[in-house]
């Protein structure tokens, strides 16, 4: 289990620290940016993507179990590929796969995502299972999942008290559900104006997962150009083992100056943890 929440920390800091060279001119990349575990992905009332109900653990009276859940998964870069998701247990095995999806960017640096579902999925034990992300048939992303027997925790230890960033997306709005869980609504892929300079209002959410303490976050936003053209306050927020927590930065009335490729740059206390674009099209 030390290998692997290790192997998470790295993979977050190295997929996630997208930083000068992340938008060199390649042929054919792909990056993940950003999975969520939820129990369902629809669209809202505005034909937006619903991420219904963010958890990272889940519980069980009795074993087998049976569970149905989606994988939300968000991608950009350029040229053709395939992608999947997967469940495996502590010991490597695949408990269960989603489909294998062709991703295939029509313009450079756009965003797609894929929902990725897990209907019947079968734990036979308690433990700590994992969310594989498989990229050309490489393993490049990972994170926990902790299936419980009701009443009893599954023991984990973290190598590291920082939280990791497992996604960070443009949207509307973060709520509670009744259950408890978190809700993201309005998740958006690029923006399209008619005119420019033009403005919008809209969040950027950043999910945390694990950690343990109390944590500082900020986003910057870059012009095409590179240059940095707003600086959100830093707010902080808590986390502990097992946890996820959406933190957003709420942009009200943003002024776009120009079409083109914006970044979304995420601070954790004062390091850079992930870097993506946002495309801006005229239309």
């Amino acid at each position: 289990m030390f290998k692997k929440l290790l192997t998470l920390l790295i993979l977050t800091l190295s997929l996630f620290l997208l930083t000068n060279t992340i938008f060199a001119q390649e042929e054919n990349k792909a990056y993940v940016a950003g999975v969520a575990i939820v129990e369902d992905i629809s669209e809202d009332e505005y034909g937006l993507t619903l991420l219904d109900g963010l958890f990272s653990i889940t519980n069980f009276r009795k074993f087998p179990a049976v569970d149905n859940f989606k994988v939300y998964s968000r991608w950009f870069g350029i040229g053709k590929h395939k992608i999947k998701a997967q469940i495996v247990d502590s010991q490597n095995n695949i408990v269960n796969e989603s489909n294998e999806e062709n991703l295939i960017f029509e313009k450079d640096y756009e965003t797609y995502y894929f929902s990725h579902d897990f209907n019947n999925t079968v734990f036979v034990k308690p433990g700590v299972y994992w969310v594989e992300m498989v990229l050309n048939d490489e393993v490049v992303f990972s994170m926990p999942l902790f299936v419980q027997l009701s009443g009893q925790e599954v023991s984990f230890e973290l190598e590291s008290e920082l939280p990791s960033l497992i996604f960070s997306l443009p949207a509307i709005e973060v709520y509670e559900k009744d259950n408890g869980l978190q809700a993201i609504s309005g998740v958006f892929e690029f923006l399209r104006f008619k005119r420019f300079p033009s403005a919008d209002d809209f969040i950027i959410v950043n999910g945390w997962h694990s950690g343990d303490g109390e944590f500082s976050q900020y986003i910057e936003i870059l012009d095409p150009d590179g240059n940095v053209i707003y600086v959100s306050e830093p707010q902080t927020f808590e986390t502990s083992p097992k946890s996820i927590t959406a933190v957003y930065d709420e942009l009200i009335d943003f002024i776009f100056p120009k079409a083109g490729i914006y970044k979304v740059r995420v601070y954790l206390e004062d390091t850079v943890v992930m870097e993506y674009p946002i495309l801006v099209e005229q239309f």
